[in-house]
C-alpha cells in the first residue's frame, strides 16, 4: 500500500532522489525560496539569487536518498523556525504511549502546516518515528508543494472531487492506508474535522470517523476503534499568526470565497508568524465500547477539551467580550503591559471584525469554564 500506487500517497525511498532533482530544478520553488531568503537581491538580481539558491539546495540535498534523510534535513530548518517564531514548545502525555505501537493521533486543527510539524518535531526529538500526515487535497495547488508534502510522509484525502464514485474509491484507499500504517507500527496524524477550526471550537466531525470505517465496514465499531489505536491530541497556541485573516473570513457576509493560492499563502504565514507558546497534550487511546459514531466523537472531544491549555490572552479576550464574566477558573489580566500587547494585536483587525477576533481567543477558555461549571 505504501508508495506511489496513487499520486495521493507518500513517496517511498526509491523515489526520493528523482523527486529532489525535480525540486531543485523547479523555478517556482527556487523563486519562492529566493524571495524569502534574499528579498532585496531578488528584486534586482533574480538570476544570481536563483543560482545561489539552486546551488545551496543541491549541496544540502545531494546525499539524501531516503525519506528519513530528507526529514533529517527538514528538522534543521524546523528547529530554526521554532526558535524564531515560538517562545516555548512543550508536550505532555507522549511518554505514556508505547513507543513500539502505531497510533492514530486524532487532533484538533489550528494551523495548516504547524500542527503535524510540531508533533513530528517532538517525536523526532524523542527518537520516535515521525507520523504520516493526512492532508486535504485542496492543498494540491503547486507541484513543488505537493512533492514536498509527499516527501514528508503526507497523503491526500479527496475532498474536492466531483465524481462520487471516484471520491468514494479514494476515501476507501485512504482508510485502508491509515489502518495498514497502524498495523505496521507507524503512527498517523489526522484532523478531527475537515479544515481548521477557525473559531477555535474543537468538535469531531462524524464524516471523518465514517471515512476511517470504510476499509472494514463489517467490523464492529468498538473493534475498529481499538484497531485504529485512536489517541486524541490537543494543540494549544498562545497566539495565532492568522487571527486577523480568520476573523475576516468568519465575519464575511455570505459565502467566503478563497482566492487562488490562498491556502498556500496561509501555510507560509502560519509557519513564519509569531506563535508565543505552543503546547501539545497527548491523550489516552480510546478503548471503550462504542455503539455509535457520535459516542466516539464525544469521547475524542472530551479528551481534547481536557487537554486544552489556556494563556493570558484567552482570559483577556473573555473579559473584553464579557466585562462582568466571573468563574473560579477565570483569571482576569491585570498587567498593563500585557493588556497593551493584546490590544495592539486586536487593533490590526478592522473594527467590524474585532468581536469575532476576540471570540477566537475567548472560545477555548469559555469551553473549559463550561466544562468546570461551579
Amino acid at each position: 500500500m505504501q508508495g506511489t500506487a496513487s499520486p495521493n500517497l507518500p513517496y517511498s525511498d526509491p523515489e526520493v532522489s528523482a523527486v529532489l532533482s525535480r525540486l531543485i530544478a523547479d523555478k517556482a520553488l527556487i523563486e519562492l525560496i529566493g524571495t524569502w531568503t534574499h528579498p532585496s537581491m531578488m528584486a534586482v538580481l533574480p538570476p544570481l539569487v536563483r543560482a545561489l539558491v539552486r546551488r545551496g539546495l543541491h549541496k544540502r540535498l545531494a546525499s539524501v536518498n531516503s525519506i528519513a534523510g530528507f526529514q533529517g534535513v527538514i528538522r534543521d530548518y524546523v528547529e530554526r523556525l521554532v526558535v524564531s517564531t515560538l517562545d516555548e514548545l512543550t508536550i505532555s502525555g507522549l511518554d505514556d504511549l508505547d513507543p513500539y505501537q502505531g497510533y492514530l493521533f486524532l487532533s484538533n486543527h489550528r494551523d495548516i502546516a504547524c500542527d503535524s510539524m510540531f508533533l513530528n518535531l517532538l517525536r523526532h526529538r524523542a527518537q520516535l518515528k515521525t507520523v504520516f500526515i493526512a492532508v486535504g487535497d485542496n492543498l494540491i495547488q503547486q507541484p513543488f508543494a505537493t512533492d514536498l508534502m509527499r516527501l514528508n510522509k503526507s497523503f491526500f484525502i479527496n475532498r474536492t472531487g466531483h465524481n462520487p464514485r471516484s471520491v468514494y474509491k479514494d476515501l476507501v484507499m485512504s482508510s485502508a492506508f491509515i489502518q495498514a500504517r497502524i498495523d505496521d507500527g507507524d503512527s498517523v496524524w489526522l484532523a478531527q474535522s475537515e479544515g481548521r477550526a477557525k473559531n477555535a471550537i474543537d468538535e469531531t466531525d462524524a464524516s471523518v470517523l465514517k471515512m476511517l470505517q470504510l476499509s472494514d465496514r463489517k467490523m464492529p465499531l468498538s473493534e475498529k476503534i481499538r484497531a485504529l489505536n485512536i489517541v486524541p491530541l490537543c494543540l494549544s497556541y498562545e497566539f495565532d499568526p492568522l487571527d486577523v485573516e480568520k476573523a475576516r473570513e468568519l465575519n464575511a457576509t455570505g459565502s467566503y470565497q478563497k482566492a487562488p493560492g490562498e491556502d498556500l499563502k496561509n501555510m507560509a504565514l502560519g509557519l513564519s508568524g509569531y506563535k508565543g507558546r505552543v503546547h501539545l497534550n497527548v491523550g489516552r487511546p480510546l478503548d471503550g465500547d462504542y455503539d455509535d459514531l457520535s459516542v466516539v466523537a464525544a469521547a475524542v472531544d472530551r479528551q481534547i477539551l481536557a487537554g486544552t491549555q489556556l494563556f493570558p490572552i484567552n482570559h483577556w479576550a473573555v473579559s473584553a467580550l464579557q466585562p462582568d464574566f466571573s468563574h473560579p477558573a477565570h483569571v482576569p489580566v491585570a498587567d498593563a503591559q500585557q493588556i497593551a500587547q493584546f490590544e495592539q494585536r486586536l487593533n490590526r483587525c478592522k473594527v467590524e471584525d474585532r468581536a469575532v477576533w476576540l471570540s477566537i481567543y475567548a472560545n477555548p477558555a469559555l469551553r473549559v469554564f463550561n466544562r468546570h461549571s461551579p
